[in-house]
């Protein structure tokens, strides 16, 4: 994974948000991903200038081919 933004916590609650593995973060990081899902372009750019890490796996999880499991990767660095 190239984006040090990206922690395997990160890419935990970003695989929950998707269902697809991980773990739930915060009611405040729920609702953050909730924000991300949301979004148009500009606002995404906002969010992600305040939370880089979950942008750029939200980012990855939605627009990326192997992007859920490049997050799975990154989530299983946690153990």
């Amino acid at each position: 994974m190239s984006d040090p933004h990206i922690t395997p916590k990160i890419a935990a609650h970003v695989l929950f948000h998707f269902g697809q593995g991980g773990y739930p973060g915060s009611t405040f990081v729920q609702k953050l991903l909730a924000a991300f899902d949301a979004a148009d372009a500009p606002n995404r750019f906002h969010l992600a200038e305040g939370f880089p890490g979950y942008a750029a796996a939200f980012e990855l999880a939605k627009n990326t081919a192997d992007g859920i499991a490049l997050l799975q990767a990154r989530a299983d660095d946690d153990h």
